[in-house]
């Protein structure tokens, strides 16, 4: 029996639930392949529409074996973050984990897309591969295809939407998981939803839909309510002010008005929407953690709502990772993080445990001497100053909580670079990618 959960998936290094029960469609390096996690190393592969690298994948996990093109979760573990297979198996009960662990089998099947990288957002820790609006903004040339929706290629959607059939067919519980880009501005994803409702699989069907909630969820809701249940995974990682800071150019009332959407849906049609907030905290988020907590603890209490919080560790780039906070800054965020970590949210919603474990073992990190260059934070403070010139954003408001904390040297730093950033450049040649650690 298991008594420690989260020591024992630890130990367990080479074990994975993705590889499993995860089919990714994606363009990359101009082909359509399969991956299984955002944090595979897909060089390993070359085209993966017959599926064979998922099934060297499986056979190293049978084998006691961490697959070497999962080598980035092996890092992230072994420097005492939460990884990405970490966070997948937290949730498992831990007879499930158990037989998990035995058979390799689970009840569910997820079939997931990334139609192109269509984006009316420019985040702050985003990148030309999921954002066309970050390329622009940024002048960084998207990579060749992923501007273009794969629905519109006739030989991917039929890969897509015969895997979908056998997949659907096989499942206890089948799952649709698109991504963005902005998930709901895909023209491929409507698409999809309209040829599954004709198919007659849409009523046996769950989705999962990765969306920043700030594209109207109401112009979905008759699509929607066609499926077995829609999951919202929600990119909502800060609130107010330092919200507009992180998903630039968005506002904060835009998710309150989507939330009002999910809510009025929950309570006509019982059991039809689910949330989980799926955030990512980096540098210029993680001093607003407490605040962001209190939110949602306000907003489940108001709502009757038991929400999913389950983040994703930001690996790069290296810049803004929340472990670049040089030693001379990181007793002020332990201060807070000791907050975070015991916020009565965690308590009494069961539920976001991945969160928790995620600032635990943040914390615990954080009290461990800075083992990033100096340089890294240099180039953090570099890019934040180029971005600020290219939005016309002010990260000693926006971001306060740290900008306050800056020394005068830092701060000389920081209006040095913003003096004499040329927006005209590519921001890749400046800071983007620089020191990037995996």
């Amino acid at each position: 029996m298991i008594e420690n959960k989260i020591q024992w998936i630890k130990d367990q290094s080479h074990l994975c639930v993705a590889p499993f029960n995860n089919y990714d469609y994606r363009i990359l390096e101009e082909k359509l392949k399969i991956t299984v996690c955002c944090n595979l190393d897909t060089r390993f592969t070359d085209n993966e529409t017959d599926n064979n690298f998922v099934e060297s994948l499986k056979s190293d996990i049978n084998n006691g074996k961490l697959p070497p093109a999962c080598h980035l979760c092996g890092t992230i573990e072994r420097e005492g973050a939460q990884s990405e297979r970490v966070k997948y198996l937290i949730n498992f009960e831990p007879d499930a984990l158990e037989k998990f662990s035995q058979d390799k089998k689970t009840p569910d099947f997820q079939v997931g897309m990334k139609f192109s990288n269509r984006c009316n957002l420019a985040c702050r820790s985003c990148n030309s591969f999921d954002s066309s609006y970050w390329s622009e903004k940024m002048r960084v040339p998207s990579e060749s295809g992923v501007d273009l929706d794969i629905a519109d290629n006739p030989e991917y959607w039929k890969a897509m939407t015969d895997t979908i059939r056998q997949k659907h067919a096989e499942s206890e519980y089948f799952i649709l998981h698109p991504i963005g880009g902005e998930t709901l501005l895909q023209d491929g994803f409507t698409k999809l939803l309209d040829w599954m409702i004709e198919e007659g699989l849409a009523a046996t069907t769950a989705i999962r839909v990765t969306t920043s909630l700030v594209v109207s969820l109401e112009d979905m809701r008759e699509r929607f309510l066609q499926f077995r249940h829609v999951h919202f995974l929600a990119s909502v990682d800060s609130i107010n002010e330092n919200y507009h800071y992180v998903r630039w150019p968005a506002k904060f009332s835009k998710v309150l008005t989507n939330l009002e959407e999910f809510l009025h849906v929950r309570k006509t049609y019982p059991g039809k929407y689910d949330l989980l907030i799926t955030p990512v905290f980096s540098l210029n988020n993680i001093f607003y953690a407490h605040d962001w907590l209190d939110f949602w603890h306000t907003w489940c209490n108001e709502n009757a709502v038991d929400i999913y919080l389950q983040t994703t560790h930001i690996n790069r780039p290296a810049p803004i990772m929340v472990e670049t906070l040089p030693d001379r800054y990181r007793p002020q965020l332990i201060e807070l993080l000791k907050q975070v970590v015991e916020h009565p949210l965690f308590k009494q919603y069961p539920t976001t445990q991945v969160q928790h474990e995620y600032f635990k073992s943040m914390l615990e990190l954080l009290q461990q001497p800075a083992a990033i260059p100096e340089k890294t934070f240099t180039d953090y403070l570099q890019f934040s100053a180029d971005y600020d010139k290219r939005t016309g954003t002010n990260s000693f408001v926006l971001n306060s909580r740290l900008y306050d904390l800056l020394t005068a040297e830092d701060q000389q730093t920081y209006h040095s670079f913003y003096n004499t950033a040329n927006t005209a450049r590519p921001v890749h040649d400046i800071a983007y990618g620089l020191h990037d650690l995996t």
